[in-house]
């Protein structure tokens, strides 16, 4: 739901845009479905990056002998995966780097905060930095824009509604179901922030 309102916002703000997906070996891989029929329902090249963050373990998303667990079991900290946006976005800088492009897009909101430290703004202005640094062509500068880090998921998809994204084409449970399956801390999020906008979740009908 984020992700695919913030590339609404982007070619909002007149940015010509190259989709970028990761396939890490997530249990959740039906967003990579949703991903490639948005990117062509708008016309845009969409590129799905591999890497198998499977071997790492560490989180539920990445390891299927566990289960995901319902919002109310209060265990959000087992979905993070060990420093998985720090790995997204050097990939999207070094695919960039071929292409031509400097300047990334990435979708962390206010609810990522406390479970997920990778998503803060700081963390994205020291990887920028470090990847500006790093980067193959002298005097490159990547930036990293957030547009929603201060903005709560309602927020954000009031946005989206104001920009009319196509959320039923959107993919967020955790489990990787569609129909979503609801009680994951995923599910709850989003069915939250319809809930508080006085909506109701497309995926839901």
């Amino acid at each position: 739901m984020d992700s695919t309102t913030l590339l609404y916002e982007a070619l909002a703000q007149g940015y010509r845009v190259w989709a970028v997906s990761f396939d890490y070996n997530q249990r959740h891989r039906i967003e990579l479905e949703s991903a490639a029929t948005i990117a062509q329902r708008l016309g845009l090249p969409h590129k799905i990056l591999k890497i198998d963050l499977g071997q790492i373990g560490g989180s539920v998303l990445t390891d299927m002998t566990q289960d995901v667990p319902d919002q109310a079991d209060n265990r959000q900290f087992s979905t993070v995966v060990p420093l998985r946006n720090a790995l997204f976005c050097t990939l999207a800088a070094s695919y960039g780097e071929t292409v031509g492009v400097d300047e990334i897009f990435y979708g962390p909101v206010k609810e990522d905060f406390l479970a997920y430290r990778d998503c803060r703004r700081p963390f994205f202005d020291s990887l920028a930095q470090a990847l500006s640094l790093g980067s193959s062509n002298e005097g490159r500068a990547v930036r990293i824009h957030t547009p929603f880090v201060d903005l709560y998921k309602r927020e954000v998809l009031e946005r989206g509604f104001a920009l009319g994204v196509p959320y039923k084409l959107t993919h967020t449970c955790y489990r990787g179901q569609r129909p979503p399956c609801g009680e994951c801390d995923a599910c709850r999020e989003r069915l939250a922030a319809f809930a508080q906008l006085g909506r109701t979740d497309p995926l839901m009908v």
